[in-house]
């Protein structure tokens, strides 16, 4: 993993280094898709309800107003809450968005939904190197089909092939001092 991760945080230098570079105390915004893959442990919590507590990684693309095409690596420990019997979901956790060495970007997420989409929030916290400061946020919407991956698993199971996809259709953000 640790080879995958060097070739992905060179080639993530490109994020966002056009968004940030005309970046003002003005908002901005842009729209960002990040297919991911994750693992983690599955926890029977009650009767019909699962809890799963996962690791996802995952490549953001970036679309800007002048329809570039940036790239960052994003990592994202989660936990997810699954009802087996309403198909209820709600998630909540925290990316890491890798840009390069030194220029990071903080985000915390929430979200609820059902077997098929889960509805939330995006929030940028905050952001070290070039993207000190930071603040910004989206509506979130996670596609995945981890209800029907957890529906005849085993409470202590690990799962290490779950997939799925975010997007983020209009992340509004902004950096003091740019």
């Amino acid at each position: 993993m640790q080879t995958l991760l060097l070739p992905l945080r060179a080639v993530a230098g490109l994020i966002l280094l056009g968004v940030a570079m005309g970046a003002n105390a003005e908002k901005n915004s842009l729209s960002a898709t990040i297919p991911y893959q994750g693992e983690g442990r599955v926890f029977q919590v009650a009767p019909d309800t699962m809890l799963f507590m996962a690791d996802f990684e995952g490549i953001m693309y970036v679309e800007t107003a002048e329809g570039e095409l940036d790239q960052a690596f994003v990592r994202c420990p989660a936990i997810q809450k699954v009802n087996l019997k309403t198909k209820a979901l709600s998630g909540h956790g925290y990316c890491v968005i890798a840009v390069s060495e030194g220029n990071t970007v903080y985000a915390e997420w929430t979200c609820e939904g059902n077997a098929t989409v889960c509805r939330g929030e995006f929030t940028l916290t905050a952001g070290t190197g070039k993207f000190d400061g930071i603040k910004g946020s989206s509506e979130l919407l996670v596609r995945s089909p981890l209800h029907a991956l957890l529906a005849d698993m085993a409470s202590g199971s690990i799962v290490t092939a779950e997939a799925g996809l975010v997007v983020l259709p209009k992340l509004t953000y902004e950096i003091p001092n740019r």
